[in-house]
């Protein structure tokens, strides 16, 4: 017997009650089961049968030992088991597979580190030795600039000395006279045939192109006899001339102004060769390092200034011609430096 009181379904039996919900009952069975819905007090009253025809037992009878009552397990929940018993396989299948794919993603990795640390290693060997090739590089730049300044220092030297070789030629006819005092309103051509007689020399006025003295002017009346006057410089018209009168010169070497009607007392006069700038500053150093070194000859011919240690067969005969040859001749010491 069913009844419904408070929302639930009650079986009125001998035994307690045994209730639904009125909602389950109503929403989860069909109209056709809750017609045969019974509570499990009121199964229990009714005989037992023979369940020897169930699906499952079908086809099997002979195997099969028939009791009553006996309990046969549900063919849904052996179903389930199997199932269970698969997914677990598969489960575990599947862990494997993973474990697997780690410890080959693992190996993977630690060859990607060893490669990266490879690489980083390679890189560094490459920055050192980028850094090497910069610092030769940079050396290697030093030396061609110092190459390329010492050529083009070279080069400035030759052409230096080129010119003061082509002005020097210019200056083969002249002749220079040290020593004599000037006086007011004097005559320097006549001075200097005098000077060629008292060598001499037999010279013409046709033979002087121009007589002048040169260097700063002496402002100072007082100094007019002073001991050192400015030069004469003389050109001549002829080469041959010129080589004349040095050669008298040298041979009357300490000839003095005596009878030449100069004012005064007498003095030596002397007669060199012109020298330009550069030739005198080289032929001034270079007889200043014989006097420190006691070399025995330092002198100029045709505008070129030569050197020998001493008078012996072997002594070399040295020319020179720029600052440079005064050192490799003389040596740094001999300049102070």
């Amino acid at each position: 017997m069913r009844s419904e009181s408070s929302n639930k379904i009650l079986c009125q039996t001998s035994v307690p009650a045994v209730t639904i919900h009125q909602k389950r009952f109503s929403n989860t069975l069909t109209g056709e089961h809750r017609l045969k819905w019974k509570c499990e007090a009121c199964k229990s009253k009714e005989p037992k049968t023979d369940n020897s025809n169930t699906p499952v037992r079908t086809g099997h009878d002979d195997k099969v030992t028939h009791r009553r009552g006996a309990t046969v397990q549900s063919p849904p929940d052996a179903v389930d088991d199997d199932l269970t018993l698969q997914e677990i396989r598969s489960l575990k299948e599947e862990l494997l597979l993973f474990r697997q794919e780690m410890i080959a993603t693992r190996q993977r990795v630690n060859e990607f580190n060893t490669n990266l640390t490879n690489l980083i290693n390679r890189v560094e060997n490459c920055e050192l030795k980028t850094d090497q090739l910069c610092v030769r590089m940079d050396a290697l730049e030093d030396t061609l600039k110092n190459v390329h300044k010492s050529e083009k220092d070279r080069t400035i030297e030759i052409l230096k000395a080129e010119l003061n070789d082509r002005d020097q030629q210019l200056l083969l006819n002249d002749i220079e006279i040290t020593g004599v005092l000037e006086q007011k309103e004097e005559s320097l051509e006549h001075i200097v045939l005098a000077l060629a007689n008292k060598l001499s020399v037999k010279l013409d006025q046709q033979d002087i192109v121009s007589a002048l003295r040169v260097g700063s002017v002496v402002r100072a009346e007082s100094d007019v006899n002073s001991s050192r006057p400015r030069p004469i410089v003389v050109r001549l018209v002829r080469r041959a001339k010129r080589d004349e009168l040095l050669k008298a010169a040298r041979v009357r070497r300490g000839a003095t102004t005596e009878g030449i009607g100069l004012q005064g007392s007498p003095r030596r006069f002397y007669l060199n060769e012109r020298l330009t700038k550069i030739n005198r500053f080289l032929f001034r150093q270079a007889r200043q390092a014989k006097e420190r070194l006691n070399w025995r000859y330092v002198w100029t011919r045709d505008g070129k200034i030569f050197a020998r240690q001493h008078s012996m067969p072997d002594s070399p005969l040295y020319r020179l011609h720029t600052n440079d040859d005064l050192v490799r001749v003389f040596g740094q010491e001999a300049f102070g430096s």
